[in-house]
C-alpha cells in the first residue's frame, strides 16, 4: 500500500492515530467541504471523496458526533457547531432538560479511501448529558458526557486510564487497523 495520508489539522491526533493503527503515515490539513446531513456516516462518506480527489492516493479520515436520543440524535454530525456558540456546553445540557430521557451517545466515524475501495467504519458509545459541564480534562462534549459503565462521570473527570479507555471504545480503531492490516497483505 502506497503510504496513508491522514487528514487533520491535529499533529497530535495524526502521531496517536499513526500507532493505533500500526500504519506509517503522513498527515495533512486539508479544509474538506462538510455536506449538511444528520447521518454521520454520510458525512464521512462525503468527506472521504473530497479527501481522496486531493490527495490521489490512500487516505483516511475520523469523525466525531455527539447525538442526543430524544432529539433525533442531534447535534450529531453539526456538534462542532453547537460547541462553537457562545456557553455552548451548558446551553445543550439545557435542551436535555426538557427531552423526555437525558441520554446521548458518542459515534465515532473512520473512512478510508484507495483507488479500489471506500470504507466507513462507525462506533457508537451510549451514556448520557450531564445536569451541568464538569471536569478538567479534555475537549468539546467531553465536559458534558457521561459514559455508561463509569458511575456518572463525565469523561473530562475520567483519570487518564479511563479516559483512553474511552477514547478506544468511541473511535473504531481495532476495525480500521485490521482492514488496513489485510489490504496491506492484498499489496
Amino acid at each position: 500500500m502506497n503510504k496513508l495520508t491522514f487528514i487533520t489539522g491535529n499533529q497530535h491526533k495524526a502521531e496517536q492515530y499513526e500507532k493505533l493503527l500500526g500504519v506509517p503515515m503522513h498527515h495533512r490539513k486539508i479544509d474538506l467541504d462538510e455536506i449538511q446531513s444528520a447521518d454521520p456516516a454520510e458525512v464521512a462518506r462525503h468527506k472521504i471523496e473530497e479527501a481522496y480527489k486531493v490527495v490521489q492516493g490512500p487516505v483516511i479520515i475520523d469523525d466525531f458526533s455527539f447525538c442526543m436520543d430524544d432529539f433525533d440524535d442531534l447535534p450529531g454530525p453539526f456538534t462542532k457547531f453547537f460547541v462553537a456558540a457562545d456557553d455552548s456546553l451548558e446551553k445543550l445540557c439545557r435542551i436535555a432538560d426538557v427531552l423526555e430521557s437525558r441520554r446521548a451517545s458518542l459515534v465515532g466515524v473512520i473512512a478510508y479511501k484507495d483507488a479500489e475501495r471506500t470504507k466507513i467504519f462507525a462506533t457508537r458509545l451510549p451514556g448520557a448529558v450531564a445536569m451541568r459541564p464538569r471536569g478538567t480534562r479534555g475537549i468539546a462534549t467531553d465536559f458534558i458526557f457521561e459514559p455508561d459503565g463509569y458511575g456518572g462521570k463525565t469523561r473530562a473527570e475520567l483519570d487518564e486510564k479511563e479516559y483512553d479507555e474511552v477514547y478506544m471504545k468511541v473511535r473504531p480503531i481495532p476495525e480500521a487497523r485490521d482492514f488496513l492490516r489485510d489490504i496491506d497483505k492484498l499489496v
